[in-house]
């Protein structure tokens, strides 16, 4: 006779059920751990951002552009692909194998070149930053001179914290010489000294005496949203400068924004040392959401520079600041790069390192 086994009994009917719903709740866990697991195991492998965030890291080849049917995009398909036709050829970055000395025997004898880094004494970031970095670098430009809007003179903001970190390091130092009032270029007090011959006199005066009382390495321009019907005359100013400041031994230079009529670069190469290219603000509060420097932009403004100033007096500006867009417009001021990271952190957002 066939035989059976009853391995469960029982008088309430309700107790199969809470049975067979607590098997399928522990399976759906076990589910939902090994899932955690393998998610686990996933990240653990991808790169971290520094500070803060996550990184997802893509692969793109030139060969794949982003912009598919722009100009740009056709044209400059990424720096992978040239990178690896100059060192297939044995000539390093068109260098010959040779060190590229970038900088000038009379001010840098640092083989490597200028290593530049700028300090604005409104961000207490960036004072931070300065004494953290200050090692690293071998020349600083600190935001402390500024057109007067009232007077068409120079106003001197020298902070003595990063003032004393500087010297402490013996760094040498070139402050910038800026239109900037109140957090935003203006050009009517600039324009009114550019095209007066007495008050560029006086302003170029003025920067020489602050020069050599603090006995700074030279100077740094950086005049923007000038508004000016042409750009000689900010080129004449330039000029003059160059001609006082070179001739007591101090050096040069200047920031220049690319595809910008508000300079003239072969002109302005003539009259500086270097050119600081500020290749950024591709997407801007004027333009929408989008990169802040695209990489295809930025060698398009590179070649686009370099086309009037030799390669040797160029120096490439990094942008480490963000946009927050909301509904395609800006909200407040730019953050800065810890701004920015902290923001997409608390919005549960993945930062996407590309």
């Amino acid at each position: 006779m066939p035989q059976s086994s009853q391995i469960f009994q029982t008088s309430n009917a309700s107790r199969w059920l809470r049975f067979k719903w607590l098997g399928r709740f522990l399976i759906v866990i076990a589910f939902v751990g090994l899932a955690a697991v393998v998610i686990a195991l996933i990240n653990a492998s991808l790169p971290d951002i520094p500070l803060e965030g996550r990184a997802i890291k893509k692969v793109l080849t030139g060969s794949v552009p982003t912009y598919r049917e722009s100009k740009m995009g056709k044209e400059y398909r990424g720096m992978r692909q040239y990178i690896e036709e100059k060192w297939a050829k044995g000539n390093g970055m068109g260098q010959k194998d040779s060190v590229l000395n970038l900088s000038n025997s009379t001010f840098f004898n640092d083989s490597l070149g200028i290593r530049a880094a700028f300090y604005v004494n409104w961000d207490p970031q960036s004072l931070v930053s300065l004494r953290r970095n200050i090692s690293k670098v071998n020349l600083v430009l600190p935001e402390w001179f500024f057109i007067d809007q009232k007077a068409d003179t120079l106003i001197a903001s020298i902070d003595k914290k990063g003032f004393d970190v500087i010297k402490a390091a013996k760094i040498k130092v070139m402050p910038i010489l800026s239109n900037n009032y109140n957090s935003n270029f203006s050009g009517d007090a600039l324009r009114r000294i550019l095209n007066d011959s007495n008050k560029r006199n006086r302003l170029i005066v003025d920067v020489l005496k602050l020069l050599t009382k603090y006995k700074f390495a030279g100077i740094n321009v950086d005049f923007e949203e000038l508004n000016d019907n042409g750009n000689d005359a900010l080129s004449t100013f330039q000029k003059e400068l160059y001609e006082v400041l070179h001739s007591k031994g101090f050096m040069v230079t200047q920031n220049v924004s690319p595809f910008n009529n508000d300079y003239n670069y072969k002109e302005l190469g003539k009259y500086n040392d270097y050119l600081f290219l500020m290749a950024y603000d591709e997407h801007s509060e004027s333009s929408g959401p989008g990169p802040i420097s695209g990489q295809r932009w930025i060698e398009a403004a590179i070649d686009h520079v370099a086309k009037e100033v030799p390669a040797q007096k160029l120096i490439l500006n990094l942008a480490a600041y963000g946009y927050d867009w909301k509904n395609g417009k800006v909200q407040d001021l730019p953050l800065t790069y810890q701004q920015a990271l902290v923001t997409a952190r608390e919005s549960e957002g993945i930062v996407d390192f590309d």
